[in-house]
Protein backbone atom coordinates (compact mmCIF):
# COMPACT_ATOMS: atom_id res chain seq x y z
CA UNK A 1 0.00 0.00 0.00
CA UNK A 2 1.21 3.55 -0.53
CA UNK A 3 2.54 5.83 2.07
CA UNK A 4 1.57 9.88 2.69
CA UNK A 5 4.33 10.54 0.66
CA UNK A 6 3.67 8.27 -2.68
CA UNK A 7 -0.03 9.42 -2.49
CA UNK A 8 1.54 13.40 -2.19
CA UNK A 9 3.75 12.83 -4.50
CA UNK A 10 1.16 11.49 -7.31
CA UNK A 11 -1.01 14.48 -6.57
CA UNK A 12 1.55 16.65 -7.68
CA UNK A 13 1.81 14.90 -10.94
CA UNK A 14 0.60 16.76 -14.27
CA UNK A 15 -1.77 14.83 -15.38
CA UNK A 16 -3.90 15.48 -12.33
CA UNK A 17 -4.57 18.81 -12.07
CA UNK A 18 -7.28 20.27 -12.71
CA UNK A 19 -9.05 17.01 -11.65
CA UNK A 20 -11.95 17.40 -8.95
CA UNK A 21 -11.09 16.97 -5.70
CA UNK A 22 -13.43 14.02 -5.19
CA UNK A 23 -12.55 12.48 -8.64
CA UNK A 24 -8.30 12.72 -6.96
CA UNK A 25 -9.54 11.40 -4.20
CA UNK A 26 -11.23 8.39 -4.89
CA UNK A 27 -8.72 7.88 -7.98
CA UNK A 28 -5.47 7.90 -5.44
CA UNK A 29 -7.19 5.80 -3.64
CA UNK A 30 -7.69 3.12 -5.87
CA UNK A 31 -3.85 3.56 -6.84
CA UNK A 32 -3.36 3.34 -3.23
CA UNK A 33 -5.10 -0.41 -3.27
CA UNK A 34 -3.31 -1.38 -6.40
CA UNK A 35 -5.39 -0.39 -9.02
CA UNK A 36 -4.99 -1.56 -12.73
CA UNK A 37 -1.16 -2.31 -11.79
CA UNK A 38 -2.12 -4.75 -9.14
CA UNK A 39 -4.89 -6.29 -11.83
CA UNK A 40 -2.48 -6.40 -14.93
CA UNK A 41 -0.11 -8.33 -12.85
CA UNK A 42 -2.76 -11.29 -11.70
CA UNK A 43 -3.09 -14.55 -13.67
CA UNK A 44 -6.32 -13.69 -14.98
CA UNK A 45 -6.06 -10.51 -17.44
CA UNK A 46 -8.93 -7.96 -17.55
CA UNK A 47 -11.42 -8.78 -20.52
CA UNK A 48 -10.19 -6.07 -23.18
CA UNK A 49 -12.77 -4.13 -25.26
CA UNK A 50 -12.68 -2.13 -28.59
CA UNK A 51 -14.98 0.76 -29.18
CA UNK A 52 -18.12 0.08 -29.78
CA UNK A 53 -18.83 -2.57 -26.99
CA UNK A 54 -21.31 -1.73 -24.38
CA UNK A 55 -20.16 -2.24 -21.05
CA UNK A 56 -22.19 -2.65 -17.99
CA UNK A 57 -20.90 -2.15 -14.52
CA UNK A 58 -23.66 -1.84 -11.80
CA UNK A 59 -24.45 2.03 -11.48
CA UNK A 60 -23.07 2.27 -15.31
CA UNK A 61 -23.34 1.04 -18.38
CA UNK A 62 -20.30 2.45 -21.13
CA UNK A 63 -20.09 2.19 -24.97
CA UNK A 64 -16.96 4.11 -25.78
CA UNK A 65 -17.55 5.30 -29.39
CA UNK A 66 -14.46 6.86 -30.58
CA UNK A 67 -11.51 9.42 -29.36
CA UNK A 68 -9.53 12.01 -30.34
CA UNK A 69 -6.16 13.96 -29.92
CA UNK A 70 -6.42 17.96 -30.89
CA UNK A 71 -5.44 21.36 -29.62
CA UNK A 72 -8.44 22.28 -28.59
CA UNK A 73 -11.24 21.31 -26.55
CA UNK A 74 -14.93 19.56 -28.29
CA UNK A 75 -16.89 22.53 -29.56
CA UNK A 76 -13.43 25.01 -29.16
CA UNK A 77 -10.51 25.99 -31.26
CA UNK A 78 -6.92 26.81 -31.26
CA UNK A 79 -5.81 29.41 -28.48
CA UNK A 80 -3.53 31.42 -30.57
CA UNK A 81 -1.83 31.79 -27.13
CA UNK A 82 -1.25 28.74 -26.55
CA UNK A 83 -0.91 27.06 -29.74
CA UNK A 84 1.18 23.94 -27.91
CA UNK A 85 -1.68 22.99 -26.48
CA UNK A 86 -3.43 19.18 -26.59
CA UNK A 87 -6.45 17.59 -25.25
CA UNK A 88 -7.57 13.75 -25.40
CA UNK A 89 -11.22 13.24 -25.77
CA UNK A 90 -12.95 10.40 -25.21
CA UNK A 91 -16.70 10.20 -27.04
CA UNK A 92 -18.54 7.88 -24.83
CA UNK A 93 -22.42 6.43 -24.83
CA UNK A 94 -23.81 6.33 -21.17
CA UNK A 95 -26.43 5.07 -19.63
CA UNK A 96 -26.90 5.70 -15.86
CA UNK A 97 -28.44 2.26 -14.09
CA UNK A 98 -29.03 3.76 -10.83
CA UNK A 99 -32.45 4.87 -9.67
CA UNK A 100 -31.49 8.32 -9.14
CA UNK A 101 -29.87 11.47 -10.95
CA UNK A 102 -26.09 11.40 -10.60
CA UNK A 103 -23.52 14.26 -11.23
CA UNK A 104 -21.61 14.07 -14.04
CA UNK A 105 -18.30 14.99 -11.83
CA UNK A 106 -19.28 11.91 -10.09
CA UNK A 107 -19.29 8.32 -11.39
CA UNK A 108 -17.94 9.04 -14.84
CA UNK A 109 -14.80 10.35 -14.23
CA UNK A 110 -14.04 8.31 -11.32
CA UNK A 111 -14.83 4.91 -13.30
CA UNK A 112 -13.55 5.94 -16.59
CA UNK A 113 -10.44 6.78 -16.36
CA UNK A 114 -7.19 6.95 -18.70
CA UNK A 115 -4.16 4.24 -18.05
CA UNK A 116 -0.29 5.83 -18.60
CA UNK A 117 2.52 3.46 -19.72
CA UNK A 118 2.39 3.06 -15.96
CA UNK A 119 -0.84 2.24 -15.65
CA UNK A 120 -1.14 4.98 -13.19
CA UNK A 121 -4.94 5.66 -13.71
CA UNK A 122 -5.79 9.38 -15.13
CA UNK A 123 -8.70 11.24 -13.98
CA UNK A 124 -10.84 13.35 -16.91
CA UNK A 125 -10.57 17.04 -16.18
CA UNK A 126 -13.65 17.90 -17.61
CA UNK A 127 -17.04 15.71 -18.79
CA UNK A 128 -18.86 17.75 -21.73
CA UNK A 129 -21.91 16.68 -23.54
CA UNK A 130 -21.44 16.22 -26.91
CA UNK A 131 -24.15 17.95 -28.42
CA UNK A 132 -23.59 21.37 -27.15
CA UNK A 133 -20.71 21.08 -25.56
CA UNK A 134 -21.79 22.30 -22.07
CA UNK A 135 -20.08 20.93 -18.86
CA UNK A 136 -22.05 17.74 -18.25
CA UNK A 137 -24.79 18.29 -14.85
CA UNK A 138 -26.81 15.52 -13.94
CA UNK A 139 -27.57 12.35 -16.01
CA UNK A 140 -30.83 10.72 -15.37
CA UNK A 141 -31.56 7.30 -15.33
CA UNK A 142 -31.98 5.19 -18.02
CA UNK A 143 -31.87 7.77 -20.33
CA UNK A 144 -28.24 7.07 -22.73
CA UNK A 145 -26.13 10.08 -23.42
CA UNK A 146 -23.39 11.11 -25.50
CA UNK A 147 -20.38 12.51 -23.68
CA UNK A 148 -16.60 13.90 -23.88
CA UNK A 149 -14.31 13.11 -21.07
CA UNK A 150 -11.39 15.61 -21.85
CA UNK A 151 -7.49 15.43 -21.08
CA UNK A 152 -5.32 18.08 -20.82
CA UNK A 153 -1.88 16.66 -22.08
CA UNK A 154 1.16 17.75 -20.21
CA UNK A 155 3.48 19.60 -22.55
CA UNK A 156 5.74 16.86 -24.33
CA UNK A 157 3.45 14.43 -24.81
CA UNK A 158 4.38 12.08 -27.46
CA UNK A 159 0.85 11.05 -29.44
CA UNK A 160 0.07 7.81 -29.59
CA UNK A 161 -2.14 5.63 -32.41
CA UNK A 162 -4.10 3.99 -29.09
CA UNK A 163 -4.95 4.64 -25.85
CA UNK A 164 -5.51 2.37 -22.97
CA UNK A 165 -9.17 3.10 -21.01
CA UNK A 166 -9.66 1.40 -17.65
CA UNK A 167 -13.53 1.02 -16.16
CA UNK A 168 -14.55 0.23 -12.74
CA UNK A 169 -17.35 -1.78 -11.32
CA UNK A 170 -19.71 -0.38 -9.26
CA UNK A 171 -22.09 -2.56 -6.88
CA UNK A 172 -24.91 -1.23 -4.64
CA UNK A 173 -24.56 -1.76 -1.07
CA UNK A 174 -27.80 -1.39 1.28
CA UNK A 175 -25.07 -0.56 3.84
CA UNK A 176 -22.26 1.63 2.93
CA UNK A 177 -21.61 3.39 5.65
CA UNK A 178 -21.29 3.14 9.49
CA UNK A 179 -25.03 5.08 9.42
CA UNK A 180 -25.77 2.34 7.88
CA UNK A 181 -26.66 4.31 4.27
CA UNK A 182 -26.91 2.57 0.91
CA UNK A 183 -24.65 3.65 -1.99
CA UNK A 184 -22.97 2.29 -4.74
CA UNK A 185 -19.72 1.33 -4.18
CA UNK A 186 -16.62 1.32 -6.59
CA UNK A 187 -15.08 -1.94 -6.34
CA UNK A 188 -12.09 -3.45 -8.58
CA UNK A 189 -10.83 -2.73 -12.13
CA UNK A 190 -13.20 -4.82 -14.23
CA UNK A 191 -12.24 -4.14 -18.01
CA UNK A 192 -10.35 -2.57 -20.31
CA UNK A 193 -10.46 -0.90 -23.92
CA UNK A 194 -7.75 0.01 -26.20
CA UNK A 195 -8.89 2.61 -28.73
CA UNK A 196 -7.60 4.05 -31.82
CA UNK A 197 -6.65 7.49 -31.07
CA UNK A 198 -7.34 9.73 -34.54
CA UNK A 199 -4.92 12.70 -34.91
CA UNK A 200 -7.25 15.97 -35.23
CA UNK A 201 -3.92 18.22 -34.01
CA UNK A 202 -3.69 19.77 -38.09
CA UNK A 203 -7.25 21.09 -37.43
CA UNK A 204 -7.64 24.60 -36.06
CA UNK A 205 -11.25 24.59 -35.12
CA UNK A 206 -13.45 21.82 -34.31
CA UNK A 207 -15.47 19.45 -36.43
Amino acid sequence: MANKDELIGAARNPWWQGAAAVVLVAIAATAALGGFGEAKSKSKPLPEYKAGHRYQGGALAVKPLRAWVARYKPGGRVDPFSPDKQYLVLQVEIENRTGRSINGFGYPQQDLILLSKQREPIPAETLLMADDHSIAADLHPRLKQRVDLVWALPRGYAYSPQETWGVFARDYKAKAYLNDEGAWVQGKPAAKYRIAVQDLRDRAVAP
